[in-house]
């Protein structure tokens, strides 16, 4: 009954993770802003500003909204290189509002917020955009933020502490990492963080849903997410069974709450010496309180689940623990009968054109193949913001969204002098009505070597093959690389 939990818990973790085609979408569009600020014509380009992920969505340990018609919450930073003695708050927040303001598709879905820019973009998303400045006294990461209501400025550290939130889970990302890298035949380090999930990232949404729904009518005394993220994180010990990780982090999250001089609660920054995320608990005791009362609740909650009879009755006790909405969908996903009926949310589903089955304008090669036993290609691809531009992702058989480029390598055994032949087929209504559904043979430049670059216009199922040349006749041809371009409805 506790494996078929800890499956039924992953399916729930699943299902309140930000999609991936939207965390794709999100990531193309903070590159999209990085790129307009740092532009050789703006006035913020001497400051090299650099935009990433911070909180939750750089974690992994974000969740859908409790109401499905809110939006997912993306916090960003916006890094410049200023003195603090150079600038005020005031003056870096409106340096980097100007700009975004100077473009007119981002000026229209532009909000100031007392701390920072808010984007408020037509996909279910919305970004945070935070200006910072180095803090010279937490170097490399250490930055200093904007806060109109406070004088001094105020100090963090995302990318030191996302380090420290994956050392916590290092063995079992480890293992998870190798066997999705062996899986697609790439590196570890090139294994997109968003594709791994351990049981302490799920274990944090797993509890951050769980708290959303416990305090939906207690929002005061609601804990915050880096209290939970960070007990969590200490009180895991690698587990690799989720429930298992569930029980124990839960257990075991109170023992690193410290109370020091004055009696007051601390739970410290781990790589912010003497911040404390508790602070306020000093302030209003109840929060504490109530922190407590809801592990206890999550304990009882979660190891009752474990002693149903079945996982349809687990499904019943677990629905008002962790919302109606989540827990159908979870129980239709595997398949178990339940009596939950919840509608589903309104989040744009991924939709991809099938295979055409006319291809007739796949020309058949127009040169001898002559292919060679040992004679091997293989293509493999990487998704970049445009030709030449940023890095993003490597390419996988997930879907990938329009307007970005990929720049296909051929891998092959052949000894050189040779030439490299490409086939592009593209398929779909989109190509079609383009007039370019193309499926002939393209020579490259002698200066491209095995690379060949394309970008993605057309939502379809698309394909490419390399074919390897040498004196003439084909000796090697790779196997067809498909490529599928979503369209969103």
């Amino acid at each position: 009954m506790k494996e078929d939990l800890s499956k039924f818990l992953r399916a729930v973790a699943d299902d309140l993770d930000i999609p991936g085609h939207l965390y794709e979408d999100a990531v193309l569009k903070y590159t999209d802003v990085g790129e307009w600020l740092a532009q050789e014509d703006s006035e913020l380009a001497q400051y090299e500003p650099d935009i990433y992920p911070q909180g939750s969505f750089r974690l992994g340990t974000m969740i859908r909204p409790i109401n499905d018609a809110e939006e997912y919450d993306i916090d960003l930073v916006c890094h410049l290189k200023i003195k603090k003695e150079n600038t005020t708050q005031k003056e870096l927040k409106d340096r980097v509002g100007k700009r975004l303001k100077a473009r007119e598709d981002i000026e229209e879905i532009l909000n100031e917020s007392r701390r920072c820019w808010v984007l408020d973009y037509p996909e279910p998303f919305h970004m945070d955009v935070l200006p910072v400045i180095p803090n010279i006294d937490q170097l490399p990461n250490g930055i200093l933020l904007t806060d109109t209501e406070l004088h001094l400025w105020q100090f963090s550290n995302p990318i030191d502490y996302a380090e420290w939130f994956k050392e916590q889970m290092k063995v079992v990302l480890r293992e998870k990492r190798a066997a999705y890298a062996k899986r697609y035949q790439m590196s570890i380090e090139e294994v997109p963080e968003y594709e791994v999930k351990t049981p302490l990232q799920r274990v944090v949404q797993i509890l951050k849903r769980h708290r959303d729904i416990y305090f939906e009518y207690d929002l005061e005394n609601r804990p915050i997410s880096i209290i939970i993220t960070t007990l969590a994180a200490k009180a895991y010990a690698n587990q690799p069974d989720l429930y298992e990780a569930l029980i124990s982090v839960a257990t075991r999250m109170h023992e690193y709450i410290e109370k020091r001089e004055n009696d007051e609660w601390w739970v410290e920054n781990p790589v912010e010496e003497g911040e404390n995320f508790a602070h306020k608990w000093n302030e209003y005791p109840k929060r504490r309180e109530a922190f407590l009362n809801w592990l206890n609740k999550v304990r009882d909650d979660f190891i009752s689940a474990s002693q149903t009879e079945s996982l349809t009755k687990t499904a019943a006790a677990l629905s008002p623990t962790l919302g109606r909405s989540v827990v159908s969908r979870v129980a239709s996903s595997l398949g178990i009968q339940s009596n939950i009926r919840s509608p589903r949310p309104a989040i744009r589903s991924i939709i991809v054109p099938k295979l055409d089955d006319i291809i007739d304008h796949c020309l058949p090669p127009d040169f001898h193949e002559n292919l060679l036993v040992n004679a091997k290609v293989e293509i493999k691809g990487d998704v970049y913001r445009r030709i030449g531009g940023k890095y993003l992702w490597k390419l996988t058989d997930h879907t990938v969204p329009k307007k970005i480029a990929i720049k296909f390598v051929a891998e092959t055994n052949v000894q050189p002098p040779y030439e490299v032949r490409w086939q592009v087929v593209n398929t779909g209504e989109e190509a079609r009505s383009a007039d370019c559904l193309r499926g002939g043979f393209d020579p490259m430049p002698n200066d491209s070597g095995n690379i060949r670059w394309e970008e993605t216009e057309y939502a379809g199922t698309h394909w490419i093959e390399a074919f390897i040349i040498k004196d003439g006749e084909c000796v090697a041809r790779s196997s067809p690389l498909y490529v599928r371009v979503r369209r969103q409805s």
